[in-house]
């Protein structure tokens, strides 16, 4: 029997949700940096036991071996990018390779690890719901996978050419998919909107790519999108849409700009401007741009005149409108805040959100009290009922929407308010039998949101963003 030696007895205990950094214990050798494993083992608080007979040793949940390439995680492998050591340079240890190495930590662990290889340290990240994300191409095809904290629920979604993953309760750093895309040869985009609900991505397959299967595993924490290439054979009819919300599967021809406001209905002041100016403009602008790539463009109002909410919707879905934008400019109260807040934001309708979501549908909504001199600031818990209806036909379309429209102002000269989507309960939404949302496109009392929305420059860069994500999200 091997001989055991307990050498510590604590098994993660920390959860390291401040980040912190540990120099490391590392030593060189054929080009290859190792990093103390024992000592790595004592600063991360793990149990670790040497079994001095067969030339291993347990740190946590995994199995290190002298001489060998390979770790263990229970029953899965990781390969090194070289065997473990057990001296270098006449120092005696368990001496395991970097910056592999740290990859099985982070299995064990759910956190990210950040390793400077310069000043030999790491940090431990902070703790995600969806903690890493890989791209691993295959002979066949790609495998996304997503590392998550716990087990979620997942709802998926296909609508050509967007397959769209939904993970409830889940938040996610949007800056992890960033470059995701580029380095596949089956996506042309990955899009990330997180609400107070859920975390959601948005898939753009290229022609090349089969519908994704998703795969879960380690009971539920690890998350694979599937990606196959398609076989090269005879044309076929292309399948139909599953969950989509789009029952009529006619491609997106009429669409309906809504300009907030108007008329009696001023909307958000600021120094010199006015809401209902600023997007009428914009409007005017967004639907020549539309038309120039050949959409039909419908306007809810082309002049400053007052139209009621119920009716917005009400008119795009008489004109057999395809897509719904309502667009509008933020504000908030409070003199120190005007000068904080500032950037875009896109909305869907959808129950719940954040509190400060609400806050800013409550004060559009304030202008049902100049239309039947009631005020009714929300959607009552009775009209959500009714409402499912439209909910389930269009909310996955109007989210993908949404996602397109962050995008493609991301970078812009509008910063992003948040994550750049939302969802509220914004009556002007209501009866819209189509994909909609909610434009709020700046902070009228911002110093520079309100100089940039002041401008025709501005303008007409707000309504060729606009033009752009619509184009794609019509494609």
């Amino acid at each position: 029997m091997f001989k055991k030696i307990l050498l510590f007895f604590l098994f993660m205990l920390p959860a390291f949700a401040q980040g912190p950094a540990f120099e490391l214990q590392t030593e060189r050798k054929n080009g290859v940096s190792y990093v103390d494993g024992v000592d790595l083992g004592k600063k991360l608080k793990m149990q670790m036991l040497w079994q001095s007979g067969a030339g291993i040793l347990q740190i946590g949940a995994s199995s290190w071996i002298l001489d060998n390439e390979w770790a263990n995680i229970k029953d899965a492998g990781f390969l090194l990018q070289a065997p473990v050591q057990g001296s270098i340079n006449g120092k005696q240890s368990f001496w395991l390779p970097l910056p592999s190495s740290l990859k099985v930590f982070e299995q064990m662990l759910s956190f990210p690890i950040e390793y400077d290889s310069s000043a030999a340290k790491i940090r431990i990240g902070q703790a995600k719901d969806i903690w890493n994300v890989n791209l691993d191409a295959k002979s066949n095809g790609e495998v996304m996978e997503l590392k998550l904290s716990k087990p979620f629920k997942t709802e998926t979604f296909y609508a050509q050419p967007n397959f769209i993953l939904r993970i409830n309760g889940a938040a996610i750093d949007s800056t992890m998919f960033n470059d995701l895309a580029k380095k596949s040869a089956l996506l042309s985009r990955v899009v990330p909107i997180q609400d107070a609900q859920s975390a959601q991505l948005t898939l753009a397959l290229k022609d090349n790519c089969e519908i994704p299967e998703l795969v879960k595993k380690d009971g539920e924490k690890t998350l694979q999108i599937v990606l196959r290439k398609k076989q090269a054979a005879p044309k076929q009819q292309q399948p139909k849409a599953e969950n989509t919300g789009n029952t009529s599967g006619k491609k997106i021809k009429t669409i309906v700009i809504d300009p907030g406001h108007g008329g009696k209905d001023p909307g958000a002041m600021g120094p010199n401007l006015k809401e209902k100016d600023i997007v009428l403009s914009v409007g005017l602008k967004l639907k020549k741009n539309l038309e120039e790539k050949g959409f039909t463009v419908k306007m809810t109002r082309s002049t400053d005149e007052f139209v009621e909410l119920a009716k917005r919707p009400a008119m795009a879905n008489e004109w057999g409108g395809d897509l719904f934008i309502s667009l509008h400019i933020n504000d908030i109260d409070g003199k120190e805040s005007r000068q904080k807040a500032e950037g875009f934001k896109f909305y869907i309708l959808r129950a719940g959100g954040s509190e400060e979501d609400k806050v800013i549908a409550r004060r559009e909504n304030k202008v049902v009290a100049l239309e039947t001199g009631k005020r009714k600031a929300e959607i009552s818990p009775a009209e959500w009922i009714v409402l499912d209806n439209q909910l389930a036909l269009y909310a996955e379309k109007s989210a993908l929407l949404a996602g397109y429209l962050v995008e493609a102002f991301d970078g812009g000269s509008v910063k992003k308010y948040g994550t750049g989507a939302g969802q509220a309960g914004f009556m002007v939404l209501v009866g819209a039998y189509m994909p909609a949302v909610l434009a709020e496109l700046g902070f009228i009392n911002h110093p520079k949101d309100g100089a940039f929305l002041a401008t025709e420059k501005g303008r007409d860069e707000l309504a060729e963003k606009l033009a752009k994500a619509i184009a794609s999200f019509a494609r």
